[in-house]
């Protein structure tokens, strides 16, 4: 059985017809992708993302709102794939420490002994 080209004009105003009636949903995620640029730039301006997640909820249905650890999470996989820098870092950037590990003087240990055990343990900051 061969088709008529009647079809295929049906089928493409079935096909267009299905596209107008189904909205797309976003999933919250795909909502702070969507505005990680202005995101971003109230970040600069100093705001912080607590107040930017407070303003975002005001926007939002009651049970769609976004818990304040799911945006910060949701905020660096945005800025990760629109390829933004941090405002800020994290952690301070220092240098490599020196170990401080004190020996004792070679106190009767024979070759396969270790060193005094108290050498492996850090200074905790207490008086023991």
């Amino acid at each position: 059985m061969a088709l008529k080209t009647e079809h295929l004009k049906t089928a493409k105003a079935a096909l267009k017809s299905m596209s107008t009636r189904r909205e797309k949903t976003l999933t919250r995620a795909d909502f702070i992708t969507g505005l990680i640029k202005d995101i971003h730039a109230k970040m600069t301006a100093g705001f912080s993302l607590e107040e930017i997640c407070a303003e975002l909820n005001k926007t939002l249905p009651e049970d769609e709102q976004l818990n304040m650890n799911t945006f910060k999470t949701y905020v660096r996989r945005a800025r990760t794939q629109a390829g933004i820098a941090p405002t800020r870092a994290w952690t301070p950037r220092t240098g490599p420490t020196e170990p401080k590990i004190q020996t004792t003087p070679n106190r009767g240990r024979t070759k396969g002994q270790k060193e005094d055990p108290a050498s492996d343990f850090r200074d905790q900051g207490g008086d023991l």
